[in-house]
């Protein structure tokens, strides 16, 4: 496989990530952080999924929000999809609200997302980059080696694994919130979207 790409600038991420910048409560740093992780995951799912119409900007926009609510509690994939679909009907594509809210929903995922269920392209590419940063590269899934070292170098998130997913972490356990990360079909659920995993609406 050639060494794909490297974006460093997308537009459609810059716009999300600074209108939606208070989320991080002044900890700029973290954010800037977050911001790297974001961009290591477009950079990533986009290297492994086919193009398709909107592949781009759906992508931009699921990573953008994906783990925007980690600042306040690890619990985070429900109010993360609650913001997405907010930004989606100020922005006049809430028509890709379900799809968009099970990539987030299912991102943690360890195993495959099966390939017969919905919106499978946009899901899987996700959840295997989010793994590729994770992981530290340990995990590729075919990606070059030299490609997924020159992306880590290329943006710095390690203040947002090291500081702000622990911290999450410690707000989560002192208010005795459920972990709803460990839970696709419950965050769905949450968030308005049951179904929307198996082509059903509520």
């Amino acid at each position: 496989m050639t060494s794909p790409e490297i974006f460093p600038n997308v537009p459609l991420v810059e716009e999300i990530l600074e209108s939606h910048r208070p989320r991080a409560h002044g900890d700029d740093a973290g954010y800037d952080a977050y911001k790297a992780h974001v961009y290591r995951v477009v950079n990533y799912a986009r290297a492994l999924t086919p193009d398709a119409p909107d592949r781009d900007d759906k992508l931009a926009i699921a990573v953008a929000f994906h783990d925007l609510a980690a600042f306040e509690t690890l619990d985070y994939l429900v109010p993360s999809i609650e913001a997405q679909d907010a930004w989606l009907q100020q922005t006049g594509r809430e028509s890709w609200s379900d799809e968009l809210a099970v990539v987030i929903a299912e991102h943690h995922r360890f195993s495959g997302y099966d390939s017969s269920r919905p919106y499978s392209p946009l899901v899987e590419a996700v959840r295997r980059a989010d793994l590729v940063d994770v992981s530290q590269g340990l995990i590729r899934f075919g990606l070059p080696r030299s490609y997924v070292k020159e992306v880590r170098a290329t943006f710095d998130a390690g203040p947002f694994f090291r500081r702000v997913i622990p911290q999450a972490a410690l707000r989560t356990i002192r208010t005795l919130q459920q972990p709803g990360f460990v839970r696709p079909g419950n965050a769905l659920v949450r968030s308005g979207h049951q179904g929307a995993d198996r082509g059903q609406t509520p």
